[in-house]
């Protein structure tokens, strides 16, 4: 006697799902808003590491400058600069800006950043008084180089 096959038992396949699935669509919507937020908050780390490394190096410059080490500080100016002023004009050039020999402390409270171009604006803290500085600097090699010193608006 030979096995009866079975009957076929009918395969009910679900109702199709009809209109959006909304839980994918969201789940899309966020993932869209994490990476904008990620890269967002990469180019704002970025910029910002930027600016400090700018105002670290301009704070260096007039370190080295209340310590009276010109030599270090004129290694700090725009290659372009060396190439037309010695070491000894240098110097000369700070001695008539009393503020960056005798200055105590430098706020920068404006910072401005421009196709390269670092404008820090602030205030040095000197025996006599607060005096106002503009620094420029540009992007060069291991660090910043100062394009540009305004002191007292000279």
């Amino acid at each position: 006697m030979q096995p009866q096959p079975a009957s076929p038992v009918p395969q009910h396949a679900p109702p199709p799902k009809s209109g959006p699935n909304w839980l994918k669509i969201v789940g899309i919507g966020c993932g869209v808003l994490v990476l904008l937020a990620a890269l967002c908050g990469a180019g704002m780390f970025f910029f910002c590491k930027s600016v400090t490394a700018s105002k670290d190096d301009a704070q260096a410059f007039l370190g080295e400058l209340r310590a009276g080490d010109t030599a270090a500080a004129y290694a700090r100016m725009d290659p372009g600069y060396r190439a037309r002023h010695d070491l000894a004009s240098f110097q000369q050039g700070v001695a008539t800006l009393p503020a960056l020999s005798s200055n105590v402390d430098a706020t920068f409270t404006s910072f401005n950043v421009n196709n390269g171009l670092h404008d820090l604006r602030g205030t040095l803290t000197t025996p006599t008084g607060p005096v106002p500085i503009r620094m420029t600097l540009v992007s060069g090699g291991s660090g910043y180089v100062i394009t540009g010193l305004e002191v007292g608006g000279r």
